[in-house]
């Protein structure tokens, strides 16, 4: 076994089996990249760090949530790992994989066929979904705050909690977000990078009277 998947199978204290298929999706995510941007070329060599490792490490942010969001899921990550290890740790989380390339969910519908595992794919625009209650919503690259906000504007009172991975920028991604939205957010450290945070936002509210003009 690869010192990377020893390495994830003991930190994140999955099964042998897990790990069978964590190998299975690396391999075809490799694959898969020659054809399809799904990942950064220059991510190849990183690819549990960057992908995996800073995909799993959000697992814990969703022990008491029946439906999880991932928006822009491009090639997975993070809510592929994240039911992957649900899964595993016998969790009831049905999640939901979001994007709107046809091309990458035709990816991510190959993949859960080799991995078998039960995830629900949409090919559709975030506006466009309907979330039901006691909903999470997740992303790593996906839009802004204020613009992942406004996407799901009609959503809002569904959704119980945002957990956000976000890059050196995240401080003026929420004060952006501040001129038009009201919510508490906490901050968390991320295990794979010294400048990002995982952001945990919630009791999400527009402010009508901060309604800034674009």
């Amino acid at each position: 076994m690869e010192a990377t998947l020893e390495e994830f199978k003991n930190k994140f204290n999955v099964s042998r089996e897990t790990i069978e298929k964590i190998a299975i999706y690396k391999d075809f995510i490799l694959e898969s990249n020659k054809k399809f941007n799904l990942i950064g070329k220059s991510t190849e060599k990183d690819l549990f760090i960057r992908h995996f490792t800073d995909s799993a490490q959000l697992y814990g942010h969703f022990k008491n949530t029946d439906h999880l969001f991932d928006f822009g899921s491009g090639a997975g990550f993070p809510g592929m790992i994240i039911k992957l290890i649900s899964d595993d740790h016998n969790q009831k989380i049905n999640v939901y994989l979001v994007d709107k390339s046809k091309k990458k969910c035709d990816f991510l519908f190959e993949l859960a066929n080799k991995l078998n595992i039960k995830i629900i794919i949409l090919n559709n625009l975030v506006s466009d979904i309907k979330v039901p209650k006691n909903s999470s919503v997740t992303s790593r690259a996906f839009k802004s705050l204020i613009n992942t906000f406004d996407e799901m504007k009609k959503n809002i009172k569904n959704v119980s909690q945002f957990i956000l991975l976000k890059g050196k920028s995240y401080q003026k991604e929420i004060d952006e977000a501040l001129l038009k939205y009201e919510f508490k957010c906490e901050k968390f450290k991320s295990i794979t990078s010294n400048e990002g945070k995982i952001l945990k936002i919630k009791e999400l509210k527009i402010i009508q009277s901060k309604v800034v003009n674009a």
